[in-house]
C-alpha cells in the first residue's frame, strides 16, 4: 500500500473519516488514480500506522475512512545518532536518504574543521529539502517515524551532548588498532544507543579526534580501505544494524 504522511492532529480512530490536504489528495486522485474502495496507509508521526481506504474522490477533494490503527512495525530497538560532517549538498542528501533507510533515529550535521566553507549558512530552503528527503525515505522504506534533524553545529557542541548511556564511535582513517566490528561484538550488554561520528570530505583532523577521545568517544577503523564521508556513514550504519539490531 502507498504510504504518505500527514499533519499530526488528534488521534484518528477506526470509522472516522479524514479529508487530505489538498497535495495529497492531487498524488492520490491524479498522480495514482487511488480508486474508491482502494487502500492507503496514513503516517502522523507518532509510530502508527493508519490504515484507510478511499471514500470519495472528486476535484472538490479526497475523503478517506480509517479502518484501523496500528503501531508501526519496522522501528529499530537501536537508536543512532549520526553526527555528520558537512559534505557537498548532494553527498549529504544521499546520506540522509540512505541513514533514514538503514534506521538512523537522528541526524546532527555537524561543523569540522575542514567541512566545506559556507554550508554552515544553510538557509530555510535547504533545511527544508533536507526534510523532505526525510520523510521521502520515510515513506518509502515503510518506517512510521521521520528521523529527527538538529540545526548544524559545532563538533565541540555535538561531542558536550552525547547521551550518558550510549556509545560513541568515531570512525577514522588513521585508527589500525580497534575495528567497528570487534568493538560492537565486546558490548555487553548490548548498548540501545550509538552515536557515530563521521568526518567531512577531507576527514577528521587528529586534534578533532584527541578532543573526541576527551569527551569518551572511541576511534575505531572500518578496514584498511579509505572511504568517501558518505561510504564510511553507510557502512557505519549498516554494520551497527547488523550486530546490534535484533
Amino acid at each position: 500500500m502507498h504510504r504518505f504522511f500527514i499533519p499530526p492532529s488528534h488521534s484518528l480512530q477506526p470509522s472516522e473519516t479524514l479529508t487530505l490536504p489538498d497535495k495529497l489528495a492531487h498524488q492520490v486522485r491524479d498522480v495514482l488514480r487511488l480508486a474508491i474502495g482502494e487502500a492507503l496507509i496514513l503516517l502522523d508521526n507518532s509510530g502508527d500506522e493508519i490504515i484507510c481506504s478511499v471514500m470519495k474522490s472528486s476535484r472538490a477533494g479526497v475523503e478517506v475512512t480509517i479502518q484501523e490503527r496500528r503501531a508501526g512495525q519496522r522501528e529499530s530497538a537501536v537508536q543512532i545518532i549520526l553526527c555528520q560532517g558537512l559534505l557537498k549538498s548532494a553527498r549529504f542528501e544521499l546520506i540522509l536518504e540512505k541513514g533514514t533507510e538503514l534506521g538512523v533515529t537522528a541526524f546532527v550535521p555537524t561543523l569540522c574543521r575542514r567541512s566545506m566553507a559556507g554550508l554552515e549558512d544553510a538557509g530555510p530552503s535547504k533545511l527544508q529539502r533536507w526534510q523532505r528527503i526525510l520523510q521521502e525515505a520515510t515513506e518509502q522504506c515503510g518506517r512510521s517515524r521521520v528521523p529527527t534533524l538538529s540545526p548544524i553545529r559545532p563538533l565541540m557542541h555535538t561531542l558536550n551532548d552525547i547521551p550518558s548511556d550510549a556509545l560513541a564511535l568515531m570512525p577514522w582513517e588513521e585508527e589500525h588498532g580497534v575495528n567497528l566490528r570487534t568493538t560492537l561484538q565486546e558490548q555487553s550488554p548490548k548498548p540501545q544507543t550509538i552515536v557515530l561520528f563521521i568526518g567531512p570530505e577531507g576527514g577528521l583532523m587528529a586534534e578533532e579526534v584527541a578532543l573526541a577521545k576527551r569527551h569518551g568517544v572511541q576511534s575505531v577503523s572500518l578496514g584498511p580501505r579509505i572511504l568517501r564521508a558518505e561510504t564510511a556513514a553507510i557502512a557505519a550504519i549498516a554494520n551497527v544494524m547488523y550486530e546490534l539490531e535484533a
